[in-house]
């Protein structure tokens, strides 16, 4: 009690010692610093709610640019590697969403949490992004008969775009629609520059939700129709429909072919990621060499591959393997033969590029004869034997990248070889070879020596 009767007593002298004057200014100053704090503890709200930072966008100006509503939200740049060029992508907060001439005013949601995302939609001409979502941006779209329908006519290559905050505009090639569980996460994954458009109505976890998906297009990219030129082995989206060229087989010798004739086989494997049945019926497929020649479907080579002919009904999500069949010219000289398939019914269309044979190269002054396959008594090897003939007039290398055995796109191990490698054929002369490998898993396997492809059956 003794040390509090000092305080009391200061106060008071304050009071009477100096008038009623300073205290009054001394209130003054304690309200003023109380009226700056409550200030500052505003600003730091402010600044950790996603939402109060997300201005209503303004309008698109004549111009078709938009005017910056505030000051954007710091950029996030990602490096993506194509396997051909690494592109720059810097991504910002989006305002506008246009979807084939439709145009969406977009409003800042929460982001998804572990019970899934279930956004409010003003309207069905309001799109809701999901905050913080960057990389891939994630939209959701009232789920009424006019977004339906705009979604499920989109085709491959029909442009999306989202005009941002910052007076950009990015833009995304249509790539994939598909129907997922409510509660699936993947989609919102951040692992590249994309864009996913979800349909949002019911909330019930199980139910299914539309999801279309778009693939970042840098600005500076020349070819608009990005995949529909693929290499063999690699996947092409034709609308609804994706296609993977798997591997081919070169037949000469069968009975079935007519003399100067080829068969050229092509394995592939088709799926349907669309929410339709799809009638194979309106696919046209045919062969073209560099010259610009184009080769029919052949019935008659097309049952001769690893897997029957497509035909019937293709139904959402089903997957078939298949073979299309070509007769060409015994002596055809192309480096690349092209793959392509396209739809009767929109025109679109698709090109799997094929190594050939290159005129004067290796592979047209070699002959190769296959003369046994065996499998080891272990079963776990597979032995073939045959040998190379130089029919030109220059020593002919065969190297260890030109020899490979491959089957439903698996490509087998070499366990050993005779001779080693490389195979050095003087002009006029052969040589033998043995060759083992790692035992194909499937019924077939396709053995390749400079572009020659050989079909192996009956491992099984």
């Amino acid at each position: 009690m003794a040390e509090e009767q000092p305080q009391r007593a200061s106060v008071k002298s304050v009071f009477t010692e100096r008038g009623p004057l300073p205290l009054v200014f001394a209130i003054i100053a304690v309200l003023g610093g109380l009226a700056m704090c409550c200030f500052a503890v505003i600003l730091l709200l402010d600044e950790f709610n996603p939402l109060a930072n997300t201005p209503t966008p303004r309008p698109i100006v004549e111009d078709g640019t938009v005017t910056p509503a505030g000051p954007p939200m710091s950029p996030v740049v990602m490096n993506v590697d194509d396997g051909t060029e690494v592109i720059s992508v810097t991504l910002d907060t989006p305002a506008f969403l246009t979807v084939a001439g439709e145009q969406f005013t977009v409003r800042s949601q929460p982001a998804p949490d572990e019970e899934g995302w279930t956004p409010e939609i003003e309207n069905e001409t309001t799109a809701a992004w999901a905050h913080g979502l960057v990389i891939n941006y994630v939209l959701g779209l009232a789920d009424s008969e006019a977004n339906r329908a705009l979604l499920e006519r989109l085709a491959l290559g029909d442009p999306i775009t989202l005009a941002t905050r910052r007076g950009s505009t990015l833009t995304f090639n249509f790539a994939s629609r598909q129907l997922v569980p409510a509660s699936n996460r993947d989609i919102f994954a951040q692992f590249a520059p994309g864009i996913t458009l979800i349909l949002v109505g019911d909330a019930d976890a199980e139910a299914e939700r539309l999801v279309v998906s778009g693939s970042f297009i840098s600005s500076d990219a020349k070819d608009t129709e990005v995949g529909r030129v693929v290499e063999l082995g690699e996947t092409a989206q034709l609308e609804n429909l994706q296609i993977t060229g798997q591997g081919t087989t070169f037949q000469l010798d069968r009975p079935e072919v007519p003399a100067g004739f080829a068969f050229f086989l092509v394995d592939y494997q088709i799926q349907n990621v669309g929410v339709a049945p799809f009638d194979s019926s309106l696919l046209r497929m045919v062969l073209a060499d560099d010259l610009g020649n184009l080769y029919a479907l052949n019935p008659a080579a097309s049952q001769l591959g690893n897997y029957r002919p497509l035909s019937g009904p293709l139904n959402p999500g089903e997957t078939i393997l298949a073979t299309a069949g070509y007769q060409i010219p015994a002596g055809l000289a192309s480096p690349v033969l092209g793959w392509q398939v396209s739809r009767t019914d929109s025109g679109s269309q698709i090109q799997v590029n094929i190594p050939f044979r290159e005129e004067g190269g290796a592979g047209q002054q070699a002959a190769v004869q296959v003369g046994q396959a065996q499998v080891s008594l272990d079963g776990t090897s597979l032995l073939l034997t045959g040998q190379v003939s130089n029919l030109g007039q220059q020593p002919l290398v065969i190297r260890e990248t030109d020899v490979i055995l491959t089957g439903n796109g698996t490509i087998y191990l070499m366990f050993s070889t005779s001779p080693g490698f490389p195979w050095i054929v003087a002009p006029g002369q052969a040589i033998p070879f043995s060759l083992t490998f790692q035992r194909p898993v499937g019924e077939t396997a396709i053995f390749q020596v400079l572009n020659q492809p050989f079909q192996v059956s009956g491992l099984r």
